[in-house]
């Protein structure tokens, strides 16, 4: 969607001079951005409800209902997978934008 929206942009600022590897990074680096900001939020409402579960999932006796344990690992690889998704999902739509006739892009 975004390559459709900012066509005309594109279009404007390949006409000035902007190389088509540079209008591949820009949407590579907000495939990549986005991927990564979903993570750490996905991240961090999935320690919340975690931890939540271990504080009221209890056995009457105070004992935890089962065990969760927290590695932090397993965050890390979490958000280095969803990047790397974000960076992969963006590829396509930066391949169109760099290649996009700037007249073309222009006259719309």
């Amino acid at each position: 969607m975004s390559v459709v929206q900012k066509s005309r942009e594109i279009g404007i600022l390949r006409a000035m001079g902007i190389s088509r590897g540079q209008v591949l990074r820009v949407f590579l680096l907000q495939g990549g951005l986005l991927g990564l900001l979903g993570s750490i939020g996905g991240a961090g409402m999935g320690l919340a409800a975690l931890l939540l579960w271990q504080r009221y999932a209890l056995n009457p006796d105070g004992t935890p209902l089962f065990p969760l344990a927290i590695e932090p690992g397993l965050f890390v690889a979490s958000l280095a997978l969803a990047t790397l998704t974000g960076l992969v999902a963006a590829f396509a739509p930066a391949l169109r934008a760099a290649r996009l006739d700037p007249v073309v892009a222009i006259r719309g």
